[in-house]
């Protein structure tokens, strides 16, 4: 970054990651190695329900050049629906429980030391995910996924802690076994499929084991991931080979890549995941890449 910029910092108190991280230290630790890069900082701390009001005041000012905001995947995409990494670029310190944006940025994990590379870190244009104009950064799921995110917030809203609730949410859609019946266009091939899980993320995995990171962020790829599993005992099969092999085509999942995809469901609604965060599109749903749109700041390369 340009030496003496201007960033607001906004933290999402409510974010996850504060179980492990005080919030009061913390922050005092980020806004000092944000300020030792020659920065000038100005903190907002709001919760989970003000974020979307405090990020849509910051694209316009003019005496902001730059924010960095703190939580998980869900706030990423809040400050992009926010217009935030399109008209100020956008940094971010992984305080959420996955934080797999961050972890695709480079970051480490801890919050303190990804504020002390953000704050000697290089601007850079990335790929954005959209489907029917809706952003995504990192991927998109539709089927048992979306299912059990959303019963995963309302045992949240009900006191449960995100990680159990989560657990119970995984029981009842293993339970109940959502499967869903697609027809899926392809760069202009068309198939059909009975699956109960459809994933398209923006550009490809790594085949690696969980954490999972992408290879690239700037290819210009949709790859699409389809779960050939008609049996509760398949998908156990194709959770335990992405434990064990890594998220890859193989006999459980079949993968596409593309420029565009066209989803196009029986029902008129469907329920879709974007990031984490819970919405429901009308069909079809039409996925496409906005080649580098998303301005974000990076960690700067090594020397060698």
């Amino acid at each position: 970054m340009t030496l003496g910029m201007r960033i607001a910092l906004v933290i999402n108190r409510s974010a996850g990651g504060f179980r492990h991280h005080p919030l009061d230290p913390t922050l005092a630790a980020v806004v000092a190695a944000l300020q030792a890069g020659g920065h000038d900082v100005t903190v907002t701390v709001v919760g989970r329900r003000d974020l979307p009001a405090a990020l849509s005041k910051l694209p316009g000012r003019e005496d902001v050049d730059a924010v960095v905001i703190g939580g998980g995947d869900g706030t990423v995409l809040t400050a992009i629906l926010a217009g935030l990494g399109t008209a100020k670029p956008l940094g971010v310190l992984p305080l959420g429980t996955l934080n797999l944006f961050a972890h695709d940025l480079g970051l480490p994990a801890d919050p303190i030391a990804a504020a002390r590379l953000l704050a000697g870190g290089r601007l850079a244009a990335i790929d954005l995910g959209e489907v029917n104009g809706n952003p995504f950064a990192i991927w998109a799921s539709l089927g048992m996924h979306p299912w059990m995110v959303r019963r995963r917030d309302h045992l949240q809203r009900d006191g449960m802690g995100k990680w159990p609730a989560m657990a119970l949410a995984f029981l009842r859609a293993f339970r109940r076994y959502p499967m869903v019946e697609l027809t899926l266009t392809v760069d202009g091939q068309s198939l059909t499929v009975r699956t109960p899980l459809v994933v398209v993320s923006n550009n490809a995995w790594r085949e690696e084991t969980p954490p999972l990171s992408r290879r690239a962020l700037d290819e210009g790829l949709l790859v699409v991931h389809v779960a050939k599993c008609a049996t509760r005992l398949g998908l156990l099969r194709l959770a335990f080979s992405a434990l064990v092999d890594g998220w890859k085509a193989g006999r459980h999942m079949d993968v596409h890549v593309a420029n565009e995809v066209r989803v196009t469901s029986r029902k008129r609604r469907v329920m879709v995941s974007l990031d984490g965060e819970v919405t429901v599109l009308r069909s079809p749903l039409v996925f496409r890449l906005r080649p580098k749109a998303l301005r974000v700041i990076m960690p700067a390369p090594e020397a060698p």
